[in-house]
């Protein structure tokens, strides 16, 4: 009965894993219809922020901005302790900024907050001179989110894959957070 059980979560888990990768490469490549359908099946499966998240990215890009909304609030919700919570803030501030300034203006300042304390790139500066200032630049800004957020993200998974880089714990450097079974930690 065990390993029926184990089984089963294993499948799921499988499946799970391979709609998040479709989805995320249909995302890539500007496929938003392939890439929504994938993420939906991947949430039906796993109800994960991630899957949220992504869900979010994909009504942002098709200009669906309640629902994207609706989508990022509660992936911010469900889990502020897991890796893609960047890209949640991110994200969350992009759709704000296309929707009420105000709001958008806060969102920001809070990923920027965030961010100051992940070792972030020297484009930090940028975005925050974007929101000290109110004179948002969109396209640029989009593309340093997702530049920062990418690279964030790539750290976190070479230290997972190897036990290496900045998030190793083992030295001085890491910054505030720590990664811990998919968690962030201070």
């Amino acid at each position: 009965m065990l390993f029926l059980s184990l089984s089963a979560c294993s499948t799921i888990h499988h499946a799970y894993s391979t709609n998040m990768f479709y989805g995320e490469k249909a995302l890539r490549s500007g496929y938003y219809d392939e890439a929504k359908q994938n993420f939906e099946e991947a949430y039906e499966k796993n109800k994960t922020p991630e899957a949220l998240m992504y869900l979010a990215m994909v009504d942002y890009k098709t200009n669906n901005l309640d629902s994207a909304e609706s989508l990022v609030r509660e992936a911010e919700w469900m889990g502020s302790v897991n890796y893609h919570y960047l890209r949640v803030l991110g994200y969350k501030a992009l759709i704000l900024l296309k929707k009420n300034s105000d709001e958008g203006l806060e969102a920001l300042d809070q990923y920027v907050g965030f961010y100051a304390s992940c070792d972030p790139l020297m484009s930090i500066q940028e975005v925050r001179r974007m929101a000290q200032t109110s004179n948002i630049d969109m396209p640029l800004l989009e593309k340093l989110i997702e530049e920062q957020v990418s690279w964030f993200e790539n750290d976190v998974e070479l230290y997972w894959s190897s036990g290496v880089g900045y998030y190793d714990a083992r030295s001085f450097f890491g910054g505030s957070f720590r990664f811990h079974g998919g968690g962030i930690f201070h």
